[in-house]
């Protein structure tokens, strides 16, 4: 992983969850993200990996996690003292062939070139089991060009649009089943009593319709052939 991504991480760390996600909108798409994971990680899943766990956020959905910032790990460790943390770069993964039954990554491939995000998929592809099942998120590159998005740098610069990201996928036998949008409206920006009705409507529009959403999020599938 690129040492940039991995310096900002570590110097964000102390305030990263308060910066990120102590406000509507971090609590609106922190909501958005469990609520995918409940519904599409398979039930009854035991070995579980949360890739680029960053500050452990979403690790308490998981068995293992890892990520490349230190520096985040230790603040992952803090919240989840019974976790299984590791520090390790995502192309290069620290575990046994087939020795998840699933795995998820929110927040990090839109960080990456399209080479490292290959290289991650198929590690992916490596440590699942067949039939296992990946989730993960990216940036919808449809939408930033009806909004006329620039993007600089790494932070977020990398986008795709479902048929992109279900290829990268398919390269290494990780088969698209599912895919929906997270973040069709603002509305984290809206009153809180006007959100509840409306939620349901984003919801909807967005798993119909994922590429004008903020983020598309990809269910993949490990095929058993591999």
């Amino acid at each position: 992983m690129d040492r940039r991504i991995i310096d900002y991480y570590d110097r964000l760390a102390p305030s990263y969850d308060a910066d990120r996600f102590g406000n509507s909108y971090g609590r609106f798409l922190d909501a958005q993200e469990r609520a995918l994971l409940a519904r599409l990680l398979p039930a009854g899943a035991d070995r579980v990996l949360d890739l680029g766990c960053g500050t452990g956020r979403l690790s308490d959905r998981a068995s293992h996690a890892c990520d490349a910032s230190v520096e985040s790990l230790r603040a992952a460790a803090a919240r989840h003292a019974s976790g299984r943390f590791c520090a390790a770069d995502i192309a290069a993964l620290p575990f046994r062939a087939e020795s998840f039954d699933a795995a998820f990554s929110f927040h990090v491939f839109m960080h990456l070139d399209r080479a490292a995000i290959q290289a991650a998929f198929a590690e992916v592809a490596r440590v699942l089991r067949p039939g296992g099942v990946f989730i993960a998120d990216v940036a919808s590159a449809l939408r930033r060009r009806l909004l006329r998005r620039a993007t600089s740098g790494w932070h977020g610069g990398t986008s795709l649009t479902r048929e992109e990201f279900a290829a990268i996928g398919a390269d290494v036998g990780l088969r698209m089943t599912d895919c929906v949008g997270i973040m069709l409206a603002p509305i984290h920006r809206l009153p809180r009593a006007l959100r509840a009705p409306i939620v349901a409507m984003d919801r909807h529009l967005a798993a119909l319709a994922p590429d004008l959403a903020s983020y598309i999020v990809g269910r993949f599938v490990r095929d058993a052939r591999r």
